[in-house]
Order: structure tokens, then sequence, then C-alpha cells
């Protein structure tokens, strides 16, 4: 019998995740495990594209560590996938495989760079508490193509060719910094990218710009409010040294990796968002209408926002945990 199809709301909550993945709708599998290989802090931030699903991964079952490296076809679409994985930010790879398809898969990449996360599955329902296959007989695996890179680069001179081979051209524009370090100091020939044009297509990068011209400028309308009888250098002045704290608590509070950091970050836009206007309330007789709903709206929003991380965090978890074959 099918499972139940989730609620719409489960389902617009979990939109673009990792659940959208069938591998993760048909096994229980360990969230907290998946969660660390795409080095995330939480299963929520893990989307639909940042995991993909090469079938080349149960392939490695049928060739050597040696073949691979030659390479041989295996070899080529294991670097393909890797390409891709390097050019589109891809954190996390999942695949299933035959029950014992691990060991031979993980004497071929490399120890410790194959892990299986799914749940073993009894008759009964009940989920085992070590990763294993299910009763039909096959298994989830995980593997961070990030850690797979790294792992060849340092490994030998055989692994360090391979690379050369198999992502010669790749174009590091997406590519973490920790890769192409590594590809570089492995001499493969890389389609550079300049840091202007990787930080123009990073969306961070184009927040901070935003968010800096915007907080460089918004307390200069206030030096003509009537009853102002401060110096607008000042003011001005403050809002420049204010603007690079209060882009990066803006951008942290939204996009911050951890609940510690979020709120340092709101609680750097309150203080730097209201310096500007201190300074305002003290030289003038009104404050500017409407600055004291900005920071409630603020409070909310942020407290708004983190709980509805919490909650598409808890609902994908028991998602990928709970998963049943259809």
């Amino acid at each position: 019998m099918p499972p139940p199809r989730p609620a719409p709301f489960t389902r617009l909550l979990t939109a673009r995740s990792v659940l959208d993945h069938p591998q993760a709708r048909n096994h229980p599998l360990d969230a907290a495990r998946i969660r660390d290989l795409a080095g995330l802090a939480r299963c929520g931030d893990l989307s639909a594209r940042q995991v993909a699903v090469p079938q080349v991964l149960s392939d490695l079952a049928s060739t050597t560590a040696a073949d691979l490296l030659a390479p041989d076809d295996v070899g080529w679409h294991l670097g393909h996938s890797l390409a891709h994985a390097l050019e589109h930010g891809v954190r996390l790879w999942l695949c299933e495989v035959d029950r014992d398809a691990p060991e031979r898969i993980s004497a071929v990449l490399g120890e410790g760079l194959v892990h299986v996360v799914s749940f073993e599955l009894w008759p009964d329902g009940g989920i085992g508490s070590d990763g294993a296959d299910g009763p039909d007989g096959t298994a989830v695996i995980a593997v961070s193509p990030l850690a797979l890179v790294l792992s060849l680069a340092e490994r030998s001179e055989a692994s360090r060719e391979y690379l050369r081979a198999v992502l010669e051209g790749v174009d590091t524009l997406r590519c973490p910094h920790r890769a192409i370090a590594a590809l570089r100091a492995a001499g493969v020939a890389v389609m550079e990218r300049p840091a202007t044009v990787r930080l123009a297509r990073n969306p961070v990068a184009l927040a901070y710009v935003v968010v800096f011209i915007y907080s460089s400028l918004r307390a200069l309308p206030v030096a003509f409010v009537p009853g102002f009888r401060g110096q607008w250098w000042v003011l001005w002045l403050i809002d420049i040294l204010t603007a690079i704290p209060y882009t990066w608590g803006i951008v942290e509070m939204v996009a911050g990796r951890r609940l510690r950091w979020r709120l340092v970050g709101l609680a750097t836009t309150l203080l730097t968002f209201l310096a500007p206007y201190v300074y305002f309330w003290i030289h003038g007789r009104d404050s500017p209408p409407g600055v004291l709903a900005i920071v409630a709206a603020m409070i909310v929003g942020s407290a708004g926002l983190e709980a509805a991380r919490w909650w598409r965090d808890r609902v994908i978890v028991r998602g990928l945990e709970e998963a049943a074959p259809s």
C-alpha cells in the first residue's frame, strides 16, 4: 500500500528540499549523517539542487581502483559527475545500490568516502538503528563530491593524474574555495574565473552590495527633517561607519548557518540600524516616523523566519527518517 501523500502545506514547507529525490522519499535515511556529509547546520538548508543521484556510483562496484584511475569508462563517467558537482554546487550524492555493493565501492573510491545512510527497514515496519540494507536487498549510500576531490588530490600521483584527465577545463565559477585550491595543487588545468566575476555571481556578495549602498545613505534624508539641529556630516559618518556591520548583520540574520550567529546578526542589525537615529533623537525634537515600527518588524520578522526554518528542518528530518517504500 503506497504511503499517504503529505498535506499541501507540508509539501510547500519542504519544497525544493532533499525530499524531492526518490531515494529520500522511499527509504528511511539517517538525517544527521546526511546533514554532516553535506557540511550544513541543518537538513532544511540542503536544497534539491545541492543533491544529485549519479548512477555511476553503483557502477563502481564492477571496477577496481586501478582501472578507475586509468581511467576506464566508469572512471570517465565518475569524472563527468565530479565536474557537474563542482560546477553546479552539488554537496551530496545519493545512490541506491545492492546490499553487498558499499564495501566494494568503498574499496574503489577510498576509505571513509562511502557512507551507508539508509536505516534497515524490517518487515514489521520497524527501523533498525544501524545503516543497513532494506528487505529488498538494497541500501542507500551517500558520498560528498568535495571530500572525494580533496582525497584524490592528496592520495597519490596516479589519483592526481586522474583528476588532471577528467576535470580538465572544469569551470570554477561556483566551485568551493577548498576544491579550487586542491585542483590547483594537483595541477588540474581548470577554467579560472576572476574574483570579481565570482563575486558578481555570488548572491551573498550581491546582497552585501545592495544593503551596503542602502545603509550608507538611509539616514541622510533625516538630516533635512525640520527641527534637526545636529551636523549632517556627523549623521552621514555614523551611517558609513555602521554600514558594514549593518550589512553583515542583515545577511547573517537571514542566512546564518547556526542559531547563535543568527541571533548575533539580529542584535548587530538592530544596534547599527538605530545608531544614526540615536544621534538624531539627541539633536532633534521628533524621531523619524516609522523607526520604532521598523525595529519591531525586524524583531518579529526574524523570530518568524527562525520559526519557519526550525519547522521546515523538523519536517524534513521526520520525512527522511520515516520514509516508506512506495
